[in-house]
């Protein structure tokens, strides 16, 4: 039974998670109705969700958070920025925000659908072999990350409870890098959102280079940890599963790739067919692809049950990152008003003349080193994409695109202000600076000097 002081918590956050679940809706209001009254609204309710959610947030977010504030305040009163600029500055990081609030949704059809109780029974026999151990649960948190986002973690780790194998290291870097070569590519993450809406490029264009830069990084990775190394164990006990429930299990598996395939395609068609944008055709697939799914699938009561879990539980626990992003956005916005990052170009041609790929791995190592640091990769990403013009560095759009989007990807796997890190470390009971840096920075080192050749020798 509650008590009154969890029932008062639970209706703080259930009322958290209507008031922020309103970027969402303004966010969609914006992209249907361009008019300077409801720019106006939803830049008022981004300082109204900013000024309500700082004070309630705590560690070291929110000293980022204060800090990245109160500059931009400065800067903007310093420049002498008008009302608009203001508004508009506020807005900056809204596109994110809305990918960030509505592609949890995504994960239903997989949640309710019984894909991850089908994987469990098609991988459990396998799992005892270490490089099968290795390179499935890295492609598997590949795989679901595309749609269930950090949720793929908590699963894949759970999958990997079937094997004899126990070495910490080794599950967590698989799953760890697995997921994080999905920012690389996957639409449905922020930083895509963030790039797309920052950069005049589009997805589809960058795809293909992205996908070849993830198989890269899992091929990299696996070298690394050198699985086949490792003695298989002798199995504790046997797992038996009968035919017909394997043969069941087998069509669930192919059932949930076509599902993933379906996701991908779908939004690869509808941004060539349509001039909506990329991050407004996400937004609406994640609400109205799982409603279909299960209404057919005769599933919508477990659909309104996991909206409400949601919009009650889900969101209110994502605020933090919501408002760092909102105010990341703010600070940019600031920055672009000061001017400075013409000084930024000019110092960055001035100590570097025409070698430009000296300049990428500059703005790529700069963003992994922050990240290492503790700040999170958002800050620095979109002070980058929002300001700087890649053309007056020597880059094209998508150059400049997949090297913030690789780079943001392998901060991931050093931070320890990521979720991952957080949430791997909380699961192996281990040291959270042993999971992040300890186990990856030399791994995101090597990442770090392929990503620019590759780009170079690819001819982006």
């Amino acid at each position: 039974m509650n008590t009154p002081i969890q029932k008062s918590i639970a209706k703080m956050e259930g009322t958290q998670g209507i008031i922020i679940s309103l970027l969402a809706v303004g966010y969609l209001c914006l992209e249907i109705v361009q008019v300077e009254a409801v720019k106006m609204l939803v830049s008022l309710v981004i300082i109204g969700v900013i000024l309500w959610i700082l004070p309630r947030i705590r560690g070291s977010l929110m000293i980022i958070s204060i800090i990245l504030l109160a500059a931009g305040i400065i800067l903007m009163l310093v420049y002498g920025a008008t009302l608009g600029e203001w508004l508009k500055a506020a807005r900056i990081n809204l596109t994110l925000v809305a990918i960030f609030l509505f592609t949890p949704l995504l994960g239903i059809p997989v949640r309710t659908g019984g894909y991850v109780e089908a994987l469990k029974v098609v991988l459990a026999k396998k799992m005892n072999s270490p490089s099968f151990l290795f390179v499935g649960s890295n492609f598997i948190s590949h795989i679901l990350g595309v749609v269930l986002n950090i949720g793929a973690i908590s699963i894949v780790h759970e999958l990997s409870k079937a094997s004899d194998i126990r070495n910490n290291r080794l599950v967590a870097a698989s799953i760890n890098r697995g997921f994080v070569s999905t920012i690389f590519w996957s639409p449905y993450f922020s930083a895509m959102a963030l790039i797309l809406s920052s950069l005049p490029v589009k997805w589809g264009d960058l795809l293909l280079y992205s996908l070849g830069l993830s198989l890269i990084a899992i091929l990299v990775s696996y070298l690394f940890e050198k699985p086949y190394r490792i003695e298989t164990p002798r199995r504790k006990n046997e797992v038996h599963v009968g035919e017909a429930e394997l043969k069941y299990a087998k069509r669930k598996v192919v059932e949930l790739f076509a599902l993933l395939i379906f996701m991908v395609s779908g939004v690869l068609l509808a941004e060539k067919w349509t001039s909506s944008s990329m991050t407004f055709i996400i937004c609406v697939l994640s609400v109205v692809f799982p409603f279909i799914w299960c209404l057919l699938n005769r599933k919508i009561n477990e659909y309104r049950q996991e909206f409400k879990n949601h919009v009650f539980t889900g969101i209110p626990r994502m605020k933090k990152e919501i408002v760092l992003f909102l105010i990341a956005g703010f600070f940019s916005g600031a920055f672009i008003k000061s001017g400075w990052s013409a000084y930024v170009v000019e110092g960055l041609n001035g100590a570097f003349s025409n070698f430009n790929i000296g300049i990428a791995y500059v703005i790529a190592f700069s963003i992994v080193f922050s990240a290492v640091l503790g700040l999170h990769p958002i800050v620095v990403v979109t002070i980058v994409a929002t300001s700087i013009d890649p053309f007056k560095l020597g880059f094209s759009h998508e150059f400049f695109a997949i090297l913030l989007l690789t780079s943001w990807g392998i901060s991931n796997t050093v931070s320890p202000a990521t979720a991952v890190n957080n949430l791997l470390a909380g699961l192996m009971n281990v040291e959270l600076f042993e999971v992040s840096v300890r186990w990856n920075f030399k791994y995101s080192i090597v990442m770090l000097l392929i990503i620019p050749f590759y780009l170079k020798i690819a001819g982006i």
